[in-house]
C-alpha cells in the first residue's frame, strides 16, 4: 500500500469579500493565519483515492467538475475517486454566490489560484508516495459542538473520527480528523481571514507529530451543529460575546487534544482495501413560490422591517429574519430550472478504506441525518459534508415544521432524508461488494 500527501497555501493575495454571513459588511482586512487546500492520496491493489480538504465554506459543482478532471489527467486517478471537502469556515473569500449573499460573486483571478492549488496540491500527493500503513478509527470529544435548534443542546454526534497514516517505519506521517461542527466561532465582525478552530485543530496535530507531516480536517454532519452562537443572530448581524480567535483555539485544541489521545490506539496495517463509486440521486425539492410572488414577499418583508423605528427590539429581530428568509427564497426561486422545479440533482460519493466507508455530501447535513446513517450502515461509516459542491442545507424531516433559518436555507424538502440515507446505504453495499 501507498500514501502520499501535500498541502498548499490559498490565502488570497489581495483584499476580497469573506463569504458565509450576510449582514458581514466590508472587505477582508488581513489574514490572522493561512488557510489552505490539503490532499492525501491512498493506493493500494491498482486502486487509489485522493481525499481533499480546503479552508473554504464551499465549492460549487461547476468549479468540481471540471478541477477533478485536470486533476485526473494530471495524475490518472479517476474523477469518481477524488474528494473535495471543505472545512467550512466562514472567514475565507467567497467562491461562488450563495443564498447568504446573492449579491456578491467570486474573484475570478482567487478562482483560478484556487484551481491551481487544487491540481497542484492533487500532483505532489501523488508524486510523493510512501510505503504506507493505515488505520481507521473513532475517538470522542465532550462539550464542543452545540446543536443551535434546541435549548438543551442536544442531539450532537460526539465521534471524532481519525484516519492514521504511517511509514514503513511505523512513523505517522496524516492524521485526518473528521468532526461535525460548523467552524463559526468567528462572527460576522470578523474581517481577517482564517480556518476558525479547525486551523488551530490541524496545527496542534502536526506540532505534535513533528516536522514532514500532515493533519486534515474534514467537517461531517454539522447542518444544526455549532460551537454555541445562534445562526439566526448570526445571519441577521447581532454579535454575541465570546466570538474571539482566542476561543477558536481553544476550541480547536480541545479537538486536537481528542484526536491525540485517541490516535495511538489505531491500528494500522498494509493491507487496505481503496475503491469509490459515484451515485447520482434526484431529490425532492421543497415547495417554492414563483419568482415574482418571492420578489413580493421580499418587498413586503423589507418594508415591515424599515417600518420599525426601534432597531434593538425584538420586534426588529423577527422581521430581520423574516426579510432574511424572503431574501433566501428570492434567490432559491429565481436559480430554479423548469426541468428541476421539483427535483434537485445531487452527486453522492462513496469512498470505500479497508472496512470503512465515507459518504460525501454536497450539503449542510443535520446531525440526526448523520447518527441515522451511522446507525444504520453495516460497516463503520463516516460523513463528509460540504464535499463535491453545495445545494445548501439538508435539515432531518422532523425539523421542517418548526421552521427557521436552517429550513429557510434549504432546497431540499422533508421527504429528501430517507431517498438519501436508502442512496447511500446501497452505495455502501456496492463499494464493499466491489
Amino acid at each position: 500500500m501507498t500514501a502520499g500527501f501535500s498541502k498548499l497555501c490559498i490565502s488570497p493575495r489581495e483584499s476580497l469579500p469573506l463569504c458565509g454571513f450576510g449582514a458581514r459588511n466590508g472587505l477582508s482586512a488581513g489574514i490572522h493565519d493561512d488557510i489552505y487546500v490539503r490532499a492525501l492520496f491512498l493506493e493500494a491493489g491498482g486502486n487509489a483515492a485522493l481525499l481533499m480538504s480546503a479552508d473554504l465554506i464551499a465549492l460549487s459543482q461547476s468549479f468540481v467538475e471540471p478541477v477533478r478532471n485536470s486533476i485526473s489527467a494530471r495524475t490518472g486517478i479517476r474523477p469518481e475517486a477524488i474528494l473535495m471537502a471543505c472545512t467550512h469556515t466562514h472567514a475565507a473569500p467567497v467562491t461562488f454566490t450563495i443564498f447568504a449573499h446573492p449579491h456578491l460573486s467570486a474573484d475570478p483571478a482567487y478562482l483560478e489560484q484556487l484551481a491551481r492549488a487544487f491540481e497542484d496540491c492533487a500532483a505532489t500527493a501523488c508524486e510523493r508516495r510512501f510505503t504506507a500503513r493505515i488505520g481507521i478509527g473513532n475517538g470522542k470529544v465532550q462539550d464542543l459542538g452545540r446543536n443551535r435548534r434546541t435549548a438543551d443542546g442536544l442531539p450532537v454526534d460526539e465521534a471524532v473520527g481519525i484516519v492514521r497514516v504511517d511509514d514503513s517505519e511505523g512513523r505517522t506521517k496524516v492524521i485526518a480528523v473528521n468532526y461535525a461542527c460548523h467552524p463559526t466561532v468567528l462572527g460576522p465582525d470578523n474581517l481577517l481571514v482564517s480556518g476558525d478552530f479547525p486551523a488551530s485543530t490541524v496545527q496542534r496535530i502536526e506540532d505534535a507529530l513533528g516536522t514532514g507531516s500532515m493533519a486534515m480536517f474534514i467537517n461531517g454532519a454539522q447542518g444544526n451543529i455549532g460551537p454555541g452562537h445562534s445562526a439566526e443572530l448570526s445571519a441577521i448581524g447581532v454579535i454575541a460575546p465570546g466570538r474571539t480567535f482566542a476561543r477558536a483555539e481553544e476550541l480547536g485544541t480541545k479537538l486536537a487534544t481528542a484526536a491525540l489521545e485517541f490516535w495511538p490506539r489505531i491500528q494500522t496495517d498494509t493491507d487496505t482495501a481503496i475503491g469509490a463509486l459515484i451515485a447520482k440521486v434526484r431529490l425532492p425539492r421543497k415547495p417554492l413560490p414563483s419568482p415574482a410572488a418571492a420578489e413580493q414577499m421580499l418587498l413586503d418583508a423589507q418594508k415591515r422591517l424599515n417600518d420599525i423605528k426601534q432597531k434593538d427590539s425584538p420586534e426588529f429581530r423577527e422581521a430581520s429574519s423574516a426579510a432574511l428568509y424572503a431574501s433566501i427564497t428570492r434567490y432559491y426561486a429565481g436559480q430554479v430550472s423548469a426541468n428541476e422545479a421539483s427535483e434537485i440533482p445531487v452527486e453522492l460519493q462513496g469512498i470505500r478504506i479497508g472496512n470503512t466507508t465515507w459518504i460525501a455530501v454536497p450539503a449542510e447535513v443535520f446531525v440526526e441525518i448523520g447518527l441515522r446513517l451511522k446507525h444504520e450502515a453495516r460497516r463503520p461509516t463516516f460523513l463528509a459534508g460540504v464535499a463535491n459542491g453545495y445545494i445548501g442545507y439538508f435539515p432531518c424531516r422532523s425539523a421542517f415544521p418548526a421552521g427557521g433559518y436552517e429550513v429557510a436555507a434549504a432546497q431540499v424538502g422533508p421527504e429528501a432524508e430517507d431517498l438519501f440515507l436508502q442512496s447511500a446505504l446501497a452505495l455502501e453495499e456496492n463499494l464493499h461488494a466491489a
